[in-house]
């Protein structure tokens, strides 16, 4: 089936349809004709010749009272006088047809059989080429969906997740040294957008993941902004971070939490 191509599974159907009804029309309009007529044919046809009157007719005469006169008459070209013509239906006038050769009939079948096979291959072809087209347009339906879906609700599972591991953030980020208290609650946002189901890409480092999952969620730019600027403060700067940083972080996060529907 590659000779068809990129065809559409429409298209390759309705060519292989219109295929076999071509091919079983013709075996139908030969088996209907018989094999002699398709294989031998009704032969050449003799022409007509025409003849001459060799012989001329007797002409007869009928008198009133029912007697009938032979009449000669002259003929100068001296040609005889005609004998009746052989009656229909005598021996001289049958034709005798002769059977067709056994090998045609042998061959007729087998043609007729290969007929009726290529036939049903045909038709099991279309008929699976169809069922493979109605299931990948169901599965191409359904990944549309899904991703449909997937789309419409991440905020939505994001939010659940940030509310529901929001204790556990906050105490991160007031427990500690204050530096390794905003990196360890800025990386909790790795572990929220795991859980709503938000994949990390390889070529995200963690603050790019984090701006990720807060913007799938439609959270306050300016608080995400300001959480995300005290995170590479702490996680690169070699300056000391104090609990200044600390408090700024915590009233960040609490915007963010704000801005998400989230209590603080």
């Amino acid at each position: 089936m590659r000779a068809f191509g990129d065809w559409s599974p429409g298209l390759r159907a309705v060519v292989a349809v219109s295929a076999t009804s071509v091919f079983m029309v013709l075996v139908a309009w030969a088996t209907l004709l018989g094999p002699d007529e398709v294989f031998t044919g009704p032969g050449p046809v003799q022409a007509s010749t025409t003849t001459t009157d060799t012989c001329i007719p007797l002409p007869e005469t009928t008198a009133a009272d029912g007697s009938t006169t032979v009449v000669i008459p002259d003929d100068f070209d001296e040609r005889a006088y005609c004998e009746p013509s052989p009656g229909f239906g005598d021996e001289a006038g049958d034709v005798t047809e002769s059977a067709p050769p056994q090998w045609v009939g042998v061959l007729t079948g087998l043609i007729l059989l290969a007929a009726a096979v290529g036939g049903l291959v045909v038709l099991a072809w279309i008929v699976a080429a169809v069922l493979r087209e109605l299931r990948a347009r169901r599965v191409r339906e359904g990944e549309r969906a899904d991703v449909a879906f997937t789309v419409l609700d991440e905020p939505v599972r994001v939010a659940r997740e940030v509310a529901a591991d929001a204790t556990e953030q906050e105490l991160l980020l007031r427990e500690g040294d204050p530096r390794n208290a905003i990196v360890a609650a800025w990386h909790r946002f790795e572990v929220q957008g795991e859980r709503a189901g938000v994949t990390r890409r390889a070529s995200e480092t963690s603050s790019e993941y984090g701006l990720r999952v807060l913007d799938l969620a439609r959270a306050d730019g300016g608080s995400v902004t300001r959480l995300a600027e005290l995170y590479r403060e702490a996680r690169f700067s070699d300056h000391p971070v104090t609990e200044e940083h600390r408090a700024r972080a915590l009233a960040a996060l609490a915007d963010i939490r704000h801005s998400l529907g989230v209590g603080a």
